[in-house]
């Protein structure tokens, strides 16, 4: 006989866990309970003392009576809950990229223009605790906030931030992917090369065609580089309603185009 399978309980939330607090899909706040903490809301304010012992799935009331309901953070929801001092690459995109890399719980990669540090995150959540990501920017203030990003979001750990100009080289080698974020990658790509296994993917994320053509170029003339394609995702979200479904009137288009190449010997 198959045995009946195991019952998992759930204990409550206690201080130091994270929850998502979701009010509408324009009020979703992710939250470190602490001691004394209150997360205020233009829908009232919530004491994270009321959290303590509330499971998953429970719901509670701000202080304007607005319901708000307690969901297990996912990678998502810190692209409404991150500080941002840079445009973030796009879950659509992100996602994309991080299946293209092939990345698994163990890999080591390195990402080039943190920013915010919203697909370090991502990043970060893929490769699980035994994996490294090694985040690189040229802005000092950057790296700050993505600091306090991947605190909020306790992945901090599985990530190395560090000051320095990826174009002049980092004494890294043998990574399972590399991912740009840069408006130069072309200038960047020797980097790629030298610290990527072989057969290894690079992923760039660029907006404007004019930086997907010299860096597709560069890669031609470099040498090196094999399986190059470009891609662009665009995400329609649909309006449901009895008798009435239909595309939202906006759209999630144009963010950014993807490059990826894999290393050659």
């Amino acid at each position: 006989m198959t045995p009946a399978p195991k019952m998992i309980c759930m204990a409550g939330l206690g201080y130091g866990d994270r929850v998502t607090v979701y009010i509408d899909s324009k009020r979703r706040f992710v939250v470190r309970v602490s001691p004394g903490g209150i997360l205020g809301t233009d829908k009232g304010y919530v004491k994270h003392e009321d959290l303590v012992g509330k499971e998953y799935g429970d719901s509670i009331v701000t202080s304007q009576k607005c319901r708000a309901y307690l969901l297990k953070p996912l990678p998502i929801d810190y692209q409404h809950g991150i500080d941002r001092v840079t445009q973030i690459v796009y879950p659509k995109d992100a996602a994309f990229m991080i299946y293209l890399a092939g990345i698994t719980p163990g890999s080591h990669v390195l990402e080039a223009g943190v920013g915010s540090g919203f697909l370090t995150i991502s990043l970060a959540t893929f490769i699980g605790s035994t994996g490294k990501v090694y985040g690189f920017d040229i802005n000092q203030h950057h790296l700050e906030v993505a600091r306090r990003n991947l605190e909020k979001a306790g992945l901090l750990d599985r990530v190395y931030l560090g000051l320095r100009d990826i174009r002049k080289g980092v004494k890294l080698v043998g990574l399972d992917a590399v991912f740009y974020d840069l408006p130069d990658p072309w200038n960047a790509l020797k980097t790629a090369y030298n610290v990527l296994k072989n057969g290894s993917p690079i992923l760039v994320y660029v907006p404007t065609v004019n930086q997907v053509e010299r860096t597709v170029l560069a890669m031609r003339e470099l040498g090196g580089f094999v399986d190059i394609h470009v891609y662009e995702l665009l995400l329609r979200e649909y309006e449901v309603g009895k008798d009435a479904t239909r595309p939202r009137t906006a759209m999630i288009g144009h963010t950014g185009y993807i490059v990826f190449a894999r290393k050659i010997k």
